[in-house]
């Protein structure tokens, strides 16, 4: 199923982008977020945007609509997301989509009748501190 496909990626592709911050390599983390986990993102945010004005709409590439169909507060939350180069900037951006991503998968789940699977996130996230402590 789509959705628990994009929440496994999501979460799990998450490490990816913590263990090129730890290694020190900029261009593979920055791909990782951006590319990849920021997929999974615009995949979950189309879905909850679908659930809250129906699915007849498009919210253009790359999510060029998102702030015309996310309340103001998400739409804070989703520019959150981005970051410049710097490490510090990047961890606040991994943690913002983390947010941002349980919010609107937490709501997906319940519009559907699907089992969000919040250990799979809690185990991600605890990862994720431990490499953010040791490498800051």
């Amino acid at each position: 199923m789509f959705y628990y496909s994009c929440c496994n990626n999501f979460w799990w592709c998450l490490n990816n982008v913590a263990k090129g911050i730890a290694r020190d390599e900029l261009p593979y983390a920055m791909h990782m977020l951006n590319d990849v986990v920021r997929a999974e993102l615009h995949d979950m945010i189309n879905w909850y945007i679908g659930t809250q004005h129906g699915f007849n709409l498009s919210t253009g590439k790359d999510g060029k609509y998102f702030k015309k169909y996310l309340l103001s507060e998400l739409y804070a939350q989703y520019a959150a997301t981005y970051s410049g180069s710097d490490y510090a900037e990047i961890w606040a951006s991994v943690y913002a989509m983390c947010d941002l991503f349980h919010i609107l998968a937490v709501a997906v789940a319940a519009y559907f009748g699907f089992t969000y699977r919040q250990n799979e996130e809690a185990g991600i996230r605890e990862y994720l501190g431990m490499v953010n402590d040791n490498v800051l």
